[in-house]
């Protein structure tokens, strides 16, 4: 049984509203094409401890994404952020996560006062990132 055929019996298994049949399962199965099975894997094992109800496909992508990238809680951005800006670290040698972050909150320069989004809107941006960063991955794997 592969990774992926895994995933798509754990997916069958948890409550969810929609039910579970052959256009579920590809739609799943298309949103993970080009993943290896470490990362589904990993992904799984995130989805077992942490969800009660069936994710949808991005949430399933962010639980991989979260696996392979890192777990980014707004508050360590923000301190990460703010120590890079106290330090004059730039940002290329930052992780490349903060980088994007950075990148869709104004820049470095909107950081230097207040951080421009704080709590739930930073945990979307940083989502955000995360997706933009798996859905890359997807693709090059795709392209080899």
């Amino acid at each position: 049984m592969t990774a992926t055929d895994k995933l798509l019996a754990v997916l069958s298994q948890l409550p969810s509203s929609i039910q579970w049949n052959d256009t579920s399962q590809t739609v799943y199965r298309v949103a993970i094409v080009g993943l290896n099975d470490d990362e589904i894997t990993y992904g799984i094992r995130r989805i077992l401890t942490r969800a009660k109800f069936r994710p949808t496909p991005s949430e399933v992508l962010l639980a991989i994404a979260i696996t392979k990238y890192g777990d980014f809680p707004p508050q360590s951005v923000t301190h990460e952020i703010a120590d890079a800006i106290r330090l004059g670290t730039p940002t290329h040698k930052l992780h490349p996560t903060i980088q994007m972050v950075i990148g869709k909150t104004g820049g470095l320069k909107a950081w230097r006062v207040e951080p421009p989004v704080k709590g739930q809107q930073l945990q979307e941006v940083i989502n955000d990132v995360l997706l933009i960063r798996i859905t890359e991955h997807i693709d090059e794997q795709r392209a080899d």
